[in-house]
Order: C-alpha cells, then structure tokens, then sequence
C-alpha cells in the first residue's frame, strides 16, 4: 500500500546546488545519439541532488530547484531555506501503539543512487528521495501494527521541528506550517492513499498537540506491506523549465484562485497545451504558465505554447484573465493572416503580432481563437505589435497595437492611411458561444505619431481605457486641450464605452502635474504606461514622473526625484470623470519607476516600483536601506469612501538585486501577484542561471468570508428561498453549497452549524463539516415535508468567524397542499389540481368549466387512463403480521363514485366473492347497476 503525501510550501526561496549549471536541454550536441544524451542530462540532475556524508554522519542535500538543503540525522529531517526566517523538519516518533527512539541514529543511514534509507525498527523504514519535483519521504511498514483500536485507523505520530505551527485544514487533506505572524512559510498538504491493490484508501492529518500533527490511515482492509509517500516541495512560482533568460514574470494575472504568469523568452519548440519543455529549439519563442490554488496550496496546472510557436514571437509579452478565459499576446509574432483563425503558417508579416484564447473546462485548458489585427502589418525594423498588451472580461477582449500605423481617429476609421508611424491602435473582439469577431477598431481622438496609444489597454465591462505613454500634449486633468504637442513623453489615457455593439470615446485623461521631463529625464513622464480598471474607477501609472512627493495627495510640483514615477486614479460619476487621488511611494526614490505597473480590484489597488532597491524583505519591512539597488518592490492601496491610504509595502521573499520585482503586477479581491523577471538561479559559487525569473503571490485580504450558493446562484445575507409547493406526505431536498472566499480557515461556531427555527415541516437533513479551509466548500442540505395545508416559513441562520456575517440567516418558504381543501371553490381539490397543472389546471385559480367538463367526462372511455387516475394519490402502506395470530391481515372500506366528487361506502352485495389469482393478484367481483365506476380502498 502506498500512500502519497506532497508537501508544497508558500514561501518563495532563493537556493544553492551543489553541481554546475544544467547541460543545455535544447538541440542536441552534434555527433551525441539523442538517447545518449537524454541520459547525460538525467546523471547530471541526479548529480545536482545527491546525499552528501557528513563528518557527524549525517546526510546532506540540496535541492536546487526548491531553493533549500535538507539534513538527515536518522529520526527525521530538518529543511534550511537558502534565504528565510525559518527552519522546519518532521521526526516520526511512533506509529500504533509502538514508540520509536529519540536517540540519533545516523549510523542506520544509507544511501544508493539518490534514494536515503534508514532502518528505525524491525517493522518499519523510512526513506527518501531528492529529485526535481522536491524531497519526497516514506516509510515502509512489512506487517499491521499492533493498535488500542484495532477497528481504528492507523496513526503515525510526527513531532514538528522548528518554530513555525501547524494549521490542519478543514478537510484533513493538508496543513499549513505558520509563523508567530500568522502567515504561512510552508504547506504539507495533497494527502492520497493506495494499497497495494491499487484500492484508494481514506487519509487524513489531525493536530497532535500545540506542534505536532498525526496521520490517519485507514488501513482496515488493505493488503500489507504498506508505503506511505509524502512529497516536500516549495510552491514558489517558478517555471517548471526554467532556463536562461527566460524572463519568467515579465507578465502577470490574476482571476478567483488562478495566477497566470508568462515567460516571455522561454525557448521550447512545443505547441497547444502541456508540450515538451525541454526541447530548446525555438529561442524567445515565449511561454505561459496557469497555477491555481486549492487548500492554501499553488500549484502549476498548465504549461501554454502558441499553436504556431516560433523564434522571436515572444509568446507571453501580455497575459490577461476573467474566470476561465485566458488571453495572452505574442507581440513579435509574424503570420500575415488577418482576423479570426486565420492561417498561422505564412511569416510574411514580421512583427505584425497575434493573440490566442484560451479556455478552461475543469481543469482542462485549450486554444479557443487565434486573432489578428483586420489591417495586420509587418514591419522590416517593427511591425504593428499586434498583441503587446492585452486585457478581457466576460466575452470581451481589447488587443493593443503600439506600433500600428493608420492616421484615423476615434472609432472605425480608415485603417489603411499609414502616413502616422506608431500612433498605435486598439481592437475590441467580442465572443458569441465560442466564436469570435473583431467588434470596434479604436484609435485615439489626437492620433500622432509616435504617441503608442495601445501600449496598455484594460477592461471592465463596457468600459476600456488605453495608455498612450508617449502622447504630448501639454493637457491637465480630464478632457483638456489635446492639440499642443510641446511636452515630449508627456502620455495620456483615452476611455471609451460601449452602447448595446457601439463604442465612443468618454474621455481623455491626462496627469494633473503633466510638464517637460527634466534634464536627465530622455523619455518623459510616461502618464499611461500602464493602465488599469475596475467598474467606475481607472488607475493610470506614470514612472517617469519626478515629484518627491511621499504618499496620497502630496506636492506634485518638486521635481526633486526623476523618474520616481506616480500613479493617478479616477473615478467616474455617471459619465463624468475626475482624478480623486495623487500616488507615490511611501518611499520615493530617484528612478523607482513606481507606476510601471498598475492593477485593481474593487476598493485596493496595486503598484509596482520595477528600480526600487531596498534589502527588505516580505511584507512591510523597512524601506529606508537602498542596499539592493534594483530590487523592486510594490504597494498596494486601499479605498475607504473616497479616501485612497497605502496598506501594503511589498517585496519579494528573496530580495536580490537587479531582481525587477514589480514589473509587472496583478491583483483580484483576495490575492496580490508580483512578477520580478530577473532572478537568477543560483547553482554554485561561480555559476548562476541568469535571469529565469519569479513570481510572489501574497494574501491581501486573509480574512474568512462566508458564501452560500444553491444551484450555482449566490444568496446574499436575509435573502428567502422558496422551496416549492409539495403535496401533504411527499417531501424534497434542498442542497446548499457553502463556501469560505477567504484564506483563513472559515469555523461555524453554531450549535447545531444550522439551525432552524419556525415550521417544523422544515429540517436539517445534513450539517456542514468546519472548519473550511482556504477557498474551500462544505455542504449541507435542508430537508421540507408538510403535514398540513397552506404556506410554511422558517429562518435559517449559520454563525460564523466571518467578521461581516457573523449571522448569515435564510428565510425559506414552502406551501403543503392536501386532498381535502379546494382554496379556488371549484370543485376540485388543490392536490389534484396540482398534480393536474400540465393538463392545464391550478389549485389558485376557480376553473369552473374546466372543473365541471373534467368531472362531467370523468366516465367517457379515454379521458384518462388508469396510470392517470392512480396519479391523483400515489402511496403505498406496510402491512405488519397480527402477532396473536402470527398471519398477515388487510382490512380494506371500499369507497363507490360515479362522479369523483363524493365517494360513498360500498357494502360489497350477496353474492360477492373474493379469491387469489395463480400470479397473487386479490380478485373482487361484485354485481352493480352501473356501467362504470370509480372505486376506491381505504386502508385501515
């Protein structure tokens, strides 16, 4: 039986190997058989991630793709982050009812190849492994331990080493090692099971005091031997090919518990989805990667090429994403096709640029669309760049063109004037099942040349906004004068809506400090170098911007630090815009470029500072030492009225230089994700892989926040849910999903979790489990069978730590109907009619000729058929054995109408009789006057 038990951690490290760089895993070496190697390349990992002796005898390894050494002393092990403020390792101390030395017994490890083995009794060892997927540690058990509860799992006891704690989750399946602070450094979670049968068998984690935690294996049926198997690993975002220069984080996104982030220099040659990755053939040919979380954990879910990969494309220059659909832009692609799914295969176009959809189904990923520009153009030094930024919500995407070169403006203009050299261009693709069309050509309302528009482009609804970073005018504020060029790099952004399928421009939007560049400053202010929107408020970055400002609303007009750069919101009221805050780091320094990148999201906003070069490190540490120049760093921002404070300062875990942390950013309601393409991979003292890069993500709103859901509709706190009108001795149940939108771990604290209160016909059928864990959901169901006629209410109410809904309450509704009440008066009972509604009846409403027509041709031959008629009131009774008699005995009144409407007692006459038939079917002949008649049995 084998169990396995990945360990994943929520700290990003940096690392240290032992051995040189990687062999190159792109073309073969000419005059190497392929096969051959394949096989150099695999001894050379396994080289990187061997045991090492010590002289205390104790085995060493480093892993360098987890960025940590691990040590083995013969109990357990002990991890040590390269960079980190914490260590952290796992004795097994017992197992059933039999308890293992505490004594070090280094002298019982060994080694073979990559695998560690040590022999901690006569029934059991543990072992491990160190490759790339992390440090992956079982133990072999050759016979069922002896255990108090021999009904009962098994259960093996881990003792915890360092100072972080364990959090279990709430379905058992991981645990969440933490800091004093709260914050997680390392996860231990995707529990699975297996015997060796291939059974899957039940696993859980429990806590074992204040820092230890237990595993639960329920074992009762497996076939011994047993291996239990967990895994170690980091759930840094990393390439899971990471290589050269690949530029990993150059671009991100965010959406719900999926983080997207592109690697816009990644080199392999693969195609579609989940490719080969090691195959180096296609350089700068770009690359994206999908992780989700799930239990506090992220994890890589897909691996995304172009289906036309090739050389140069930079496939990943912009990402974006909204729920399943994820758009990214391939800037430098070539094809000289136009519009929707066109032939990808002629690169007569250099540099024209594409876009590809992808779209989800579970955890399924595939290309849905390829799009290009209708006027794409390749250029002999640029072309259009078609796809440089890129932004979606819903069925709508916008493509920005920075380098396109048509002098229209506004919407839908001539496309094919190209008399103004990079003004730039946008484009609206809209979606309809799972086509798409090119909607709307955007140009801005003062092309020029040079100006960039489409350098950024971002969405939210019916509303886009694009960055035009080397616009000129010399405008101010909201839809001020756009003809005077005299301000070089000043940038603007342009905001347009749509109405029904037209677009028009709302507004120009220029810096409320817009002036010339200082001396020393070549580019300018760069007002719309990055843009974001969300419902009615649009932020704009500027990192070209010079003010040594601090903070919200500070002096714009020193020009004390170049490029520090600014960032500027504006909120819109009907269709009105204006600037409602002035940002600038809580730490402005000289050429930070605080606002290269921008997101939002509701109420918080993210800005990243690409040059910032503080050593600080995580969250909110200190700014002030300028000692890792380059670093990079992000703020995120909070909104409360009208009213913008900073809540977060951000830097990565692994502060380096040069790092470019920041430069790109993404945000949703409960999730920050900071990309930093620079990093290096450490491998030894002289070797470094440069520049593969990273990406951070970071809880901004960890707080538990309770969600109830019925069939895939959100019920908001005091809403009512009717239940539906059931006859008096039927009854349904209503399913209810709850779901924890926080990170924390959401507890009901109720007693029962939901309780009930009003009419009884309503029940709890099943309690929900608590805690639930980060995004995670439980169930529960409400069971309603009335006993008697009319309408039926009860309140719903769940306690909760969630500190907005600490009382989530549901009223629900329901109405019992019987056989005996006629509320319409006409003639018919309410049951009937409502068990008759498809044949046009209503129990609300008097139908005194429909009533009167059906009870008048109840006796003509067809109108009903016997399935019909024993419709009206389905049921069946159990007969129970006379206990004196020791037989079985039905008494049965036999009821007689002609008419349905009243049904009399029928003495059965004289001559009657009663027999059983061959098949055990009760035969009842009688004599009657009648042609026909409705007969009826009661029961007693």
């Amino acid at each position: 039986m084998k169990y396995l038990l990945p360990l994943l951690a929520t700290t990003a490290l940096s690392g240290l190997a032992l051995a040189a760089a990687p062999p190159d895993s792109g073309a073969v070496p000419e005059g190497i058989a392929a096969s051959d190697w394949s096989g150099i390349r695999a001894a050379h990992e396994a080289s990187r991630h061997a045991p090492h002796r010590q002289d205390n005898g104790h085995l060493v390894t480093r892993n360098p793709g987890q960025q940590w050494l691990a040590e083995f002393d013969g109990k357990g092990f002990t991890v040590t982050p390269d960079h980190g403020d914490w260590t952290w390792g796992l004795d097994l101390t017992g197992y059933g009812n039999h308890t293992l030395s505490s004594a070090s017994s280094p002298a019982q490890l060994r080694y073979e190849g990559g695998k560690i083995t040590c022999q901690r009794d006569e029934n059991l060892t543990e072992w491990f492994i160190n490759d790339t997927r992390g440090l992956e540690q079982g133990w072999n058990l050759q016979k069922r331990p002896e255990r108090t509860d021999q009904d009962g799992p098994l259960q093996l006891h881990l003792s915890n080493r360092g100072g972080i704690r364990p959090q279990i989750s709430a379905e058992g399946d991981c645990v969440s090692f933490q800091r004093e602070d709260g914050s997680s450094a390392l996860t231990y979670g995707g529990l699975k099971a297996w015997d060796a049968d291939g059974k899957k068998l039940s696993v859980r984690f429990e806590q074992a005091g204040e820092g230890d935690i237990r595993i639960l294996v329920e074992d009762q049926t497996a076939r011994y031997p047993i291996t239990i198997d967990p895994v170690v690993q980091q759930a840094r975002l990393a390439a899971s090919n990471a290589g050269l220069s690949d530029y990993f984080g150059s671009a991100v996104a965010t959406s719900g518990n999926t983080v997207v982030v592109a690697a816009r220099n990644e080199d392999s040659s693969a195609i579609g989805v989940n490719g080969d990755q090691t195959n180096n053939a296609a350089p700068e040919s770009g690359a994206v990667y999908v992780f989700v979380r799930a239990n506090g954990v992220w994890v890589q879910q897909a691996y995304l090429k172009a289906s036309n990969t090739g050389a140069g494309d930079q496939f990943g220059r912009s990402v974006a994403i909204s729920g399943d659909t994820l758009v990214v832009g391939a800037r430098d692609e070539d094809s000289a096709s136009i519009g929707v799914n066109g032939d990808q295969s002629s690169n007569a176009a250099t540099n024209s640029g594409a876009v590809y959809v992808f779209t989800r189904t579970g955890a399924t990923w595939s290309q849905q669309a390829y799009l290009k520009a209708n006027n794409a153009e390749g250029g002999f030094v640029i072309g259009d760049c078609f796809g440089a930024s890129v932004a979606v919500s819903g069925d709508t995407v916008v493509v920005g063109a920075p380098e396109e070169d048509s002098a229209a403006t506004g919407v839908n203009g001539d496309a094919s004037n190209n008399s103004a050299d990079g003004s730039g261009a946008a484009y609206v693709f809209v979606r309809s099942g799972s086509n798409w069309s090119q909607q709307a050509y955007l140009k801005a309302s003062n092309t020029n040349t040079a100006d960039l528009f489409g350098g950024e482009v971002a969405i939210s609804g019916d509303t886009v906004v694009v960055g035009a970073s080397r616009e000129r005018s010399a405008a101010t504020g909201v839809n001020g004068d756009q003809s005077n060029n005299s301000v070089f790099g000043a940038g603007a952004a342009y905001v347009f809506t749509r109405s029904g399928t037209a677009w028009s421009q709302q507004a120009y939007l220029k810096a409320s400090n817009t002036a010339v560049a200082s001396p020393g400053n070549s580019v300018g202010y760069l007002f719309g170098s990055s843009v974001a929107i969300s419902g009615d408020t649009v932020v704009v970055g500027s990192p070209g911007e010079e003010s040594a400002a601090t903070g919200v609303n500070g002096d714009q007009t020193s020009k004390a630090a170049l490029s520090s750069g600014a960032a500027y919101v504006f909120a819109r009221s009907g269709t009105a815009w204006a600037q409602q805050a002035y940002l600038k780091a809580s730490n402005t320094g000289t050429s930070d470029n605080f606002g290269v990148s921008v997101g939002i999201s509701g109420d918080k906003l993210i800005v990243g500072a690409v040059f910032e070069s503080s050593d600080a490190t995580g969250v909110d540490g200190d700014q002030i030492s300028n000692a890792a120049g380059a670093s990079g760093a992000a703020y995120i921002f909070n909104r409360s009225g009208t009213t913008w404070t900073q809540q977060s300062y951000l830097k990565a875990s692994d502060t380096a230089q040069s790092a470019s942390f920041g430069s790109s950013v993404g945000i949703s309601p409960r999730t920050a994700v900071v990309g930093a393409f620079q990093p290096d991979i450490y491998v030894n003292p002289t070797t470094n892989i440069t520049h593969t890069g990273a990406a951070y993500t970071f809880n901004i709103d960890p707080a538990p926040e309770i969600s109830i859901r019925q069939a895939e509709a959100s019920l908001p706190n005091g809403a009512t849910k009717p239940v539906g009108i059931f006859v008096v001795g039927t009854s349904t149940e209503v399913t209810f999903d709850l779901l924890n939108l926080g990170v924390d771990p959401l507890t009901l604290t109720g007693t029962p979790k939901v309780a009930l209160t009003g009419s009884s016909d309503f029940t709890v059928s099943t309690q929900p489990s608590s805690p639930v864990g980060d995004s995670g959901q439980t169930l529960f169901k409400v069971s309603f069978a009335p006993t008697s006629q009319g309408p039926k209410a009860a309140s719903l109410s769940i306690s909760s730590n969630d500190a907005n809904n600490s009382s989530f309450v549901i009223q629900l509704t329901g109405t019992g109907l019987t056989y005996t009440t006629d509320t319409d008066g006409d003639g018919l009972d309410d049951a009937t009619e409502f068990t008759m509604a498809p044949l046009g009846f209503d129990w609300q409403t008097h139908q005194g000729a429909l009533a009167t027509a059906y009870l008048a041709s109840l006796n003509g031959p067809g109108f009903y058929d016997a399935a019909q008629i024993q419709a009206l009131h389905p049921g069946t009774s159990l007969l129970a054995k006379d206990p004196v008699s020791n037989r079985f005995k039905l008494t049965a009144q036999w009821e007689k109408s002609t008419d349905l409407a009243e049904f009399l007692a029928f003495p059965a006459p004289a001559d009657s009789s009663v027999s059983i038939s061959p098949s055990g079917g009760v035969e009842f002949e009688f004599a009657s006057p009648e042609s026909a008649g409705f007969f009826r049995i009661n029961q007693d």
